[in-house]
């Protein structure tokens, strides 16, 4: 058998069981409405159950009422919000509903009894085709149609999941790739420029930015990298650009707590701190002096940069520049209600604080480490 044989096989198997066992649950919810003993005494008389079964001929009202409200009514009129449309349809059905149950009880009256029609009392005659010919049928349409509606629901709202995933996934892909264009060039500028005039620091920075290229390419497509990987390629990076503006940049890193077991999305930090570059340094004659705390401590990790330039009575209007909107925006999709972010400028210094949760390490240890410092 070919395999879209077995998967066509496999799929109409599962809709017959799935229509067998709906219709063996409402067989016995016929039934039981149908029985309804007066006395105890019925219980026990196999009479009460003959006409139960007897009344189970006006199963087919009830079934041709269920299947119009899930195949026809529920996606022309229900779900489309037609409900003037909905009542008429509606009462028209109950007319043919009434008038099929009223020709089930001649035939039935017929068949089990040797009483002329016409002699019938007035509860058989009008009762009978009223209840399963009206109540019954309606009631289990209705009752279907509320399932079939909960599950149109639950599949919408997983359906709103999956693209919302999706959206934030492609948001997601965009702010990651917007670190790359600007940073790639202007590092290719600045070693062509070593290159070209022999520096001994060619080399170097040529080893830096293939570390930096290999962060970018493989662990970037990775949802979260240790901790202790992001802060190593935060001196990386800050190094390289350290070559680039020997006279211009000053770093001073300094790291409180065990990263050990801790994850962050990559490049989450080494973006904030681009940004802080790009604002200062995007004029030839500033001078940045960066200093970073990062700090762990009971599952969260505490980042603070301070970009101080040489203007100190220029405001650093750009605080509010596209870069830290696009980094709060990913930080925000990543860790929902699990950050704190805040940045503000006075005198031509911006402090930036960044608090996340969930980056917990079940063996923490307080632990001073080596500064790093970039003069």
């Amino acid at each position: 058998m070919r395999t879209y044989d077995f998967i066509f096989s496999k799929r109409l198997s599962h809709r017959l069981s799935r229509h067998i066992i709906f219709w063996l649950v409402f067989l016995i919810y016929f039934y039981s409405v149908n029985f309804l003993p007066t006395k105890p005494e019925d219980l026990s008389d196999p009479k009460s159950y003959i006409n139960a079964f007897q009344l189970m001929i006006y199963i087919l009202v009830s079934v041709i009422s269920v299947y119009t409200a899930i195949y026809f009514l529920l996606p022309g009129y229900i779900l489309r919000e037609k409900y003037f449309s909905l009542f008429l349809i509606l009462t028209g059905l109950s007319i043919f509903y009434f008038s099929l149950a009223w020709l089930l009880m001649m035939l039935l009256a017929d068949i089990t009894t040797n009483v002329p029609f016409n002699q019938l009392p007035v509860s058989i005659k009008w009762f009978q085709p009223i209840r399963y010919g009206i109540g019954l049928p309606l009631t289990s349409a209705v009752f279907v149609t509320i399932i079939k509606l909960l599950k149109h629901w639950h599949l919408e709202q997983k359906e709103n999941e999956l693209l919302q995933r999706q959206k934030i996934n492609t948001e997601l892909l965009l702010l990651k790739t917007q670190f790359q264009p600007n940073f790639l060039y202007d590092a290719l500028q600045h070693i062509f420029y070593l290159i070209h005039k022999h520096s001994p620091q060619s080399p170097d920075s040529v080893l830096k930015l293939s570390d930096l290229l290999s962060y970018i390419l493989y662990e970037n497509e990775k949802d979260y990298v240790p901790l202790e990987k992001e802060i190593q390629i935060i001196k990386t990076y800050l190094s390289l650009k350290k070559i680039f503006y020997p006279d211009r940049l000053w770093v001073q890193l300094k790291e409180q707590g065990e990263t050990t077991g801790m994850n962050i999305a990559p490049l989450l930090l080494v973006s904030l701190v681009e940004s802080c570059l790009e604002n200062f340094l995007h004029t030839p004659v500033r001078q940045l002096n960066l200093s970073l705390d990062i700090k762990t401590e009971n599952g969260e990790l505490y980042f603070l940069m301070e970009c101080k330039n040489n203007f100190e009575n220029e405001l650093a209007e750009r605080t509010d520049d596209d870069k830290w909107i696009q980094s709060l925006k990913r930080i925000e999709m990543l860790y929902p209600g699990k950050h704190s972010f805040d940045v503000y400028s006075e005198n031509g210094t911006t402090n930036l604080l960044l608090v996340l949760e969930g980056v917990e390490n079940s063996t923490f240890i307080v632990k001073e480490k080596e500064e790093f410092v970039l003069s």
